[in-house]
């Protein structure tokens, strides 16, 4: 059924001329975001809506100078489904009461839509993979540069992606000889130019929710060019994925002035082993694991709300994890700071933190030899669980069209703008 768009006064005046229940609006004249709704505001969108005033009112210089899209996306996260942003109207056809859906924000930085988000990023590179082995390698920056990419965000992290691909095509593709004669090592070129396929993934933070950002990668065990394929390809030279990516990195930094030539000398003094890659075999019980994996922190705020202890309304109390030894820690913070560090994470409008490469991007001939993954019958078929009622029922065991009163399914009149 297409849905019509009606405004809320057109509802008032339309349906509740001989029906009209009180509890459904506000002394403004506003849809009470509590009436009929299974929704509950989450923490995060709580503690955001209680100081957010307060934080932007005080950082608001810093804030729209390094995240100018902050105020437009809290704001979405605050207002996610209270019903500020539209909703649809259902009715029971047993008590014929209402229910308003409230419509999502479809913000990454909200726990509840970066969810959804992430489960259809899952999905979309599920359906796009082949049926291989995938390795996981891990590209990192030392600490001393986080904060020229935290500055100059999109322009370092666009230049990390870049670096990062032309390492894994110079590893399939280059080799490298010391020549005694010359004193020097010289390069050698593969005559036929071999193509990778893998996806990546920008993460921001780490477990402490300090600014660290890094780029994760799933490549495909296999290698295509355009006279065939070799499979069982898993040889990765530890050494040489470290050099490379820091020369890789260090050249287009300096080549797009973020970098003094002179800082570029003290990187390679004070890193003479490159920059750390980890390209360990890491053994997921399926590829799906492993996209889910590293896509969950992909997709919404930088903290999950199950690792946040408490909120006194003042402060807040989270706990994690060390990667290093797994140690546990508590962190008690204001709510002030709390939010500024979520900020460090918010990404930019439209700007892309998972990317396609090599033949995932551009599929080669050699491909069609490759079986997929998912078979193009199951495809529709999986497409909807990601549907609204269905994902909802998947995640959370309710059915988000289930009369509160009689429990009868409702049914859709209209939508609210």
């Amino acid at each position: 059924m297409k849905k019509e768009a009606i405004s809320l006064d057109t509802f008032k005046e339309v349906f509740l001329d001989h029906e009209y229940n009180e509890n459904m609006f506000l002394e403004n004249g506003k849809i009470n975001p509590n009436y009929n709704s299974h929704k509950k505001t989450g923490l995060i969108a709580q503690i955001l809506e209680d100081h957010w005033d307060s934080v932007y009112q005080k950082h608001n210089i810093s804030i729209d100078e390094y995240r100018p899209n902050a105020k437009k996306e809290i704001q979405k996260v605050i207002d996610c489904h209270n019903k500020d942003l539209g909703c649809s109207l259902y009715e029971c056809p047993n008590c014929h009461d209402y229910i308003f859906v409230g419509h999502t924000c479809k913000s990454r930085f909200c726990s509840s839509c970066g969810y959804k988000y992430k489960l259809q990023r899952v999905e979309t590179i599920l359906q796009h993979a082949y049926h291989c082995k995938h390795r996981q390698i891990v590209f990192t920056i030392p600490k001393e540069l986080r904060l020229l990419f935290f500055c100059h965000f999109s322009l370092a992290i666009s230049l990390l992606f870049q670096a990062m691909n032309e390492t894994i095509h110079s590893i399939l593709n280059e080799t490298f000889h010391y020549s005694p004669t010359k004193k020097r090592k010289k390069k050698y070129r593969s005559k036929i130019n071999w193509i990778p396929g893998f996806f990546a993934f920008l993460h921001t933070f780490g477990r402490d929710l300090k600014w660290n950002p890094h780029i994760h990668i799933l490549i495909a065990e296999l290698k295509v060019s355009k006279s065939g394929l070799i499979k069982d390809w898993n040889y990765f030279n530890y050494d040489a994925l470290s050099k490379r990516f820091q020369k890789n990195l260090l050249d287009l930094l300096e080549k797009n002035h973020l970098l003094s030539k002179e800082e570029v000398r003290n990187q390679y003094l004070n890193h003479p082993k490159g920059y750390y890659v980890y390209a360990e075999p890491k053994k997921f019980n399926s590829l799906q694991d492993g996209i889910e994996y590293v896509t969950r922190y992909c997709g919404r705020v930088a903290i999950s709300e199950n690792r946040i202890k408490s909120y006194d309304g003042e402060h807040v109390t989270f706990f994690y994890n060390a990667h290093e030894d797994d140690s546990y820690h508590e962190v008690t913070v204001s709510a002030e700071h709390f939010i500024l560090m979520l900020l460090r994470h918010l990404i930019p409008e439209q700007f892309k933190i998972i990317r396609y490469y090599g033949f995932y991007r551009k599929k080669e001939s050699a491909c069609d030899k490759i079986k997929l993954l998912i078979s193009e019958e199951k495809k529709n078929i999986r497409n909807q669980f990601l549907l609204f009622e269905l994902s909802v029922q998947r995640a959370f065991h309710i059915s988000p069209l289930e009369c509160p009163n009689c429990h009868t399914r409702m049914e859709y009149v209209i939508e609210i703008t």
